[in-house]
Order: C-alpha cells, then sequence, then structure tokens
C-alpha cells in the first residue's frame, strides 16, 4: 500500500486538548439536564429521556436548559454558541440512553 495515502487517510484520530474540552462540557451539560428533567418531569421515557407530561414541566425544562446553556457558554467563551450547540447535539445522539 502506498505508504503517503495511508498517512493521509488511515491515521489514528486524536481529539486535540480544545475537543477534549468541548466534548467533556456537552456530556457535563446533557447529564446534568437529564438529571433535572428526571426530577421534574412526570412523562414517559422515550429512547432513554423522560418527557415532559404537560405545559408547565415543559416551561420548567426549556428554562432549565437555556439556563444550563448560557452557563456552559460563559465557562467556555473560546468555543462559539454554534459549536457548543452543534457538539451537545452530537453527545445526545451518541448515547441517547445516559
Amino acid at each position: 500500500m502506498n505508504t503517503a495515502f495511508a498517512n493521509l487517510y488511515q491515521s489514528a484520530f486524536t481529539p486535540t486538548e480544545s475537543e477534549r474540552r468541548m466534548s467533556a462540557a456537552a456530556e457535563q451539560y446533557v447529564v446534568e439536564t437529564e438529571a433535572y428533567d428526571r426530577s421534574v418531569c412526570t412523562g414517559p421515557v422515550i429512547r432513554g429521556a423522560i418527557m415532559p407530561a404537560n405545559a408547565h414541566q415543559q416551561r420548567l425544562v426549556n428554562r432549565n436548559s437555556m439556563r444550563a446553556f448560557d452557563y456552559l457558554c460563559t465557562q467556555h467563551p473560546e468555543f462559539a454558541r454554534q459549536h457548543i450547540r452543534r457538539e451537545i447535539s452530537r453527545t445526545e445522539s451518541r448515547s441517547p440512553s445516559l
């Protein structure tokens, strides 16, 4: 096999320190918001996540997630909000049943 090709396309991926910090922050957000959701919601569990049973629970969940996201962004100003959202989405899709 061509060594140049192997070096470019078959190397092992190692995340940077910045990528590891963002991933850890996103995982912390997902774990904390799901824990809060489980403390206030009484709806069904769908794909490992509890659902709000009524509009009041939905408002509580939304308010908490916005506060948690804002806090996360202030703790990590080196990352753009859009990038943090994308990493949270990836984290949620990788581990739907935390």
